[in-house]
């Protein structure tokens, strides 16, 4: 019997686990971080919860890793994640990644099953 090698199949395998377990990663941190972010009180000239519909991620080139953070709808984001001389520091996006962090297992358990697992 010849010897085959399976090894492009099973790198192949890794590495498209690796781009799943990133983009659920990136879709459970941004549940987490929506959950906890502030809602501005809406007004007649102000609607709110801008903040929240602007939260969004993205896989890191390679699959390297998922940054986190508020798209330029919301610039404001930045003033209340770190706050300011006016306005205490709220840091939902920290908050929120930490709150994700006891459920990543699940998602890595998940993808790499489903991955290793299939033909």
């Amino acid at each position: 019997m010849a010897y085959k090698s399976n090894l492009t199949a099973v790198m192949y395998a890794i590495h498209a686990a690796k781009h799943d377990f990133c983009t659920g990663v990136g879709t459970l941190i941004k549940a987490e971080v929506q959950s906890v972010t502030p809602v501005g009180k809406s007004t007649p000239t102000h609607t709110g919860g801008n903040l929240k519909k602007c939260i969004d991620t993205d896989v890191m080139e390679d699959d390297k890793g998922v940054y986190v953070g508020v798209t330029p709808e919301a610039k404001y984001g930045l003033w209340v994640n770190e706050g300011s001389s006016k306005q205490p520091a709220q840091h939902f996006l920290q908050n929120g990644a930490n709150n994700a962090i006891p459920k990543i297992v699940n998602v890595a358990t998940k993808v790499y099953k489903q991955r290793m697992n299939s033909k």
